[in-house]
């Protein structure tokens, strides 16, 4: 395992036949973080770590440990030029230790200090997941694999938001696992007199943006895979009924953001026909639950009167008193405690916490993982890696949609999708700079 882990994390190396033939290697990895992290409700933890103490969080701080294990331990170097997102990351996580560090150093009341420490700690995790996903899939069917994983994990947690909607019961609080406490409720919220299905997220809107973020990839596979296309179609049915089941304004902003994105490469006639089912899924949607589409409407016509939208436009002056006391470093990156207030901004959020540094480094990652999935879908030349990419591109466009309607960070399923698949646009352009380099 150790010698195959280490071939798909840096440059090849001579690995023994018979460790190849086991399988292990970075999609491998990853699918049980994947597992991890969508299987398990998000509310069990183990309980001395508190909010980092996900089993998917430390997961994620394993992989970072050995992603770096193995790039000490190589001989030869990789291709230059060809992980810029991987480059941004550490950049980003080497900025964020400063914010630490500069947190740590200054006056911070005593119930700031855990939060600080375990938001440290999340972040190492994400950025290991980054890491993994952008060096760890060492060619195209490997990724290829690896992204369908992902598709088929996300409807399975659809799946169970389905079931939770019809049978209005949350069905995962009978869910106990040796170690692991939970620190949430049992029970469904409800809007407009429909439950708001969670699956095993914290929150709805938490369980929309991940579907948000896997929607634009289910659609790709329904269109362009190899095969199992019909299977595919009905995945990303079941993921965009439960999008519109969420009642989530973020969840259908994030999916509408991520379909036009799709739409920008696809021909006239496939664009009619997205219309065409888009329509025919509406109208079944209406007929078996009427009232659904009244409802997901009123999210945007009384989106006035809504106090979270209230709530959200009420704390920008919060932001700038804030924001004046540490424009540069911010206060530290967990610090900003729901006694203040509750943002519902990921943005706002980052930039009181980790001041402009702090965010830049973010923004800086997300366009550069955008630009990567747009860099290799112009050089690959395979249809399906083709419509991959553009599908990376609208999923890290969808997450990065998603930070500015809910704190992200705060939820370890959306930030570690998010984390994912921008690693992914990072890993699929590093295989097309490589065959490209190779032929």
């Amino acid at each position: 395992m150790t010698g195959l882990v280490l071939s798909e994390l840096g440059p090849e190396r001579s690995v023994p036949q018979r460790v190849r033939s086991r399988g292990v290697d970075g999609a491998t990895v990853l699918t049980v973080y994947l597992v991890l992290l969508l299987a398990i409700p998000s509310v069990m933890v183990l309980g001395p770590l508190g909010s980092a103490g996900a089993p998917s969080t430390v997961t994620a701080v394993a992989l970072f440990l050995v992603w770096l294990w193995f790039q000490v331990d190589r001989t030869t170097p990789g291709l230059p030029f060809a992980r810029p997102v991987r480059r941004a990351a550490l950049v980003w996580l080497l900025v964020m230790v400063v914010v630490y560090a500069h947190a740590m150093a200054s006056p911070i009341p005593f119930d700031e200090i855990s939060p600080a420490d375990f938001g440290m700690l999340k972040l190492v995790g994400f950025t290991g997941v980054l890491l993994v996903a952008s060096d760890g899939l060492s060619n195209r069917d490997r990724y290829r694999t690896f992204v369908s994983r992902l598709v088929l994990a996300v409807f399975l947690v659809a799946l169970l938001g389905l079931l939770q909607f019809v049978t209005k019961d949350v069905l995962v609080d009978r869910i106990h696992i040796p170690g692991l406490t939970s620190n949430g409720t049992g029970e469904l919220i409800n809007r407009g007199g429909l439950p708001r299905p969670s699956g095993t997220s914290t929150h709805p809107i938490e369980y929309g943006v991940v579907l948000s973020m896997a929607f634009p990839l289910a659609v790709v596979h329904a269109l362009k895979a190899p095969r199992l296309r019909w299977l595919y179609a009905a995945v990303t049915a079941v993921i965009a009924l439960d999008i519109v089941l969420s009642s989530s304004r973020s969840a259908l902003v994030c999916s509408g953001i991520a379909i036009v994105v799709l739409a920008l490469s696809w021909s006239g006639a496939l664009r009619l026909k997205a219309l065409a089912v888009a329509a025919v899924l509406g109208g079944l949607v209406y007929v078996v639950v009427p009232s659904s589409l009244g409802a997901t409407t009123k999210l945007f016509t009384q989106a006035g009167d809504d106090p979270s939208i209230a709530s959200r436009t009420g704390s920008y002056d919060l932001v700038a008193t804030f924001f004046a006391h540490s424009p540069v470093l911010g206060r530290g990156f967990g610090t900003f405690l729901p006694k203040y207030w509750i943002l519902d901004n990921g943005y706002l959020g980052l930039l009181i916490e980790g001041g402009v540094l702090g965010l830049g480094g973010l923004l800086v990652l997300i366009l550069t993982a955008a630009w990567c999935a747009r860099a290799a879908r112009r050089r690959l030349t395979d249809d399906f890696d083709r419509q991959l990419a553009q599908g990376l591109l609208a999923a890290v466009l969808s997450g990065a949609a998603g930070l500015a309607f809910f704190d992200t960070f705060g939820f370890p399923q959306s930030a570690g999708c998010f984390f994912l698949v921008l690693g992914l646009a990072g890993g699929l352009y590093r295989l097309s700079r490589e065959e490209v380099e190779a032929a």
